[in-house]
């Protein structure tokens, strides 16, 4: 009977240790584990922009592709490899849909709809500078039209979802860790405050380039690299094991590899390398390709 007892005994702490483990991998991108919440953006066309081939002077130039980056990353989410995720649980914001209030608005509903075992993300396509988003509204004469990378970090701050991520497309994004330049002038400005890394808010974030860098679109592809290299990954390209899962570490060092061997235009271009910080486990899946159990 003894026996018996200290094998029932050992089953049990097995099997804790074995459901444990897999609670602390929490939610992903399996769609196993809890619901996911999404706000997707993409900006094309800018209601203070132009296409700059017009030769009309604008606050900013118009781009080409963020509005068809966004819907790629949005038909992710919504296939088996991005977690099936229901289009109720997704805002998709394009063009004149993304002004700033618009954003927030959505990010709190659809944030404030998630529990602890949960997941919320934020994506953006567009233009970016030192420490904001420009939104489809911005008004360059007043940044307090702007979307402060601040405002986007106290809406996470307030969800309940374990896992944060955000992932931006956007020029010099990576000043929402380090330096950036203005989106007109593109003067180098000092940024004194890690205005996007905060271990309070929870966030993973995925950036398109380092902050003296250009998040590049191309005509032949139809979609920026970034956001094109991301999903060709999320899909099963960064699968580098085979174990038909897709970890925040393998996603990077995809678009590390592929983003970084870029060809140069010239000796002004300074590359594009992504970048990717918070507190987060590398082991993190965000993507569940078929047959993965």
């Amino acid at each position: 009977m003894k026996n018996i007892t200290n094998i029932l005994i050992f089953i049990a702490v097995a099997a804790g240790i074995f459901y444990g483990y897999k609670w602390l991998k929490g939610a992903d991108f399996s769609g196993n584990e809890g619901n996911t919440y999404a706000v997707v953006v993409g900006i094309s066309d800018y209601l203070n922009g132009s296409d700059p081939q017009s030769g009309v002077q604008a606050q900013l130039n118009d781009l080409r592709y963020c509005d068809d980056d966004a819907r790629i990353f949005y038909d992710f989410l919504r296939s088996p490899a991005g977690g099936s995720v229901p289009a109720e649980n997704i805002a998709l914001l394009i063009d004149n849909q993304a002004s700033k209030l618009q954003i927030i608005n959505q990010m709190e509903a659809f944030f404030a709809k998630s529990g602890p075992d949960d997941r919320v993300i934020f994506y953006f396509a567009g233009h970016g500078a030192n420490g904001f988003f420009a939104t489809y509204d911005i008004d360059m004469r007043n940044m307090n039209t702007s979307l402060k990378h601040k405002e986007v970090k106290e809406v996470f701050r307030k969800c309940r979802a374990k896992t944060r991520l955000c992932f931006a497309d956007a020029c010099m994004s990576g000043s929402m860790k380090n330096r950036a330049r203005e989106v007109v002038e593109m003067k180098p400005v000092p940024v004194s405050v890690r205005s996007f890394e905060d271990e309070e808010s929870g966030l993973v974030v995925l950036m398109a380039a380092r902050s003296y860098q250009y998040s590049s679109e191309n005509v032949s592809i139809g979609h920026g690299y970034f956001t094109k290299f991301l999903v060709d990954g999320l899909q099963g390209g960064a699968d580098k094991n085979k174990d038909e899962l897709v970890t925040i570490k393998e996603a990077f060092d995809y678009l590390y590899l592929h983003l970084a061997s870029l060809p140069k235009s010239g000796p002004e271009d300074k590359g594009q390398v992504p970048v990717i910080f918070g507190k987060y486990d590398p082991d993190m899946p965000v993507a569940k390709l078929k047959g993965a159990a």
